[in-house]
């Protein structure tokens, strides 16, 4: 689940001008935008959360037994 910190300032990147502004109107258009920001988001996350754990835990060996941690942020190959 994409934060709603995170969602608002996507949204406010993404069109500061309708974020910034006011009244019954302008909060409909506001909600479109967070709506549009979460969307990019999520279609986002996949893939910020992969180079995340490649970055965090290159290198990374399971204490148990000893092999190395694979990322379970990206798809195995296909075979």
């Amino acid at each position: 689940m994409i934060p709603d910190e995170a969602v608002e300032a996507a949204a406010w990147a993404l069109d500061p001008q309708t974020m910034g502004s006011g009244g019954a109107l302008a909060e409909k258009f506001k909600e479109e935008t967070r709506a549009e920001a979460r969307r990019i988001l999520e279609a986002a996350a996949p893939h910020l959360l992969a180079q995340g754990w490649d970055e965090g835990y290159e290198g990374a060996v399971d204490a148990y037994d000893g092999r190395n941690v694979s990322n379970p942020y990206r798809k195995a190959p296909d075979a």
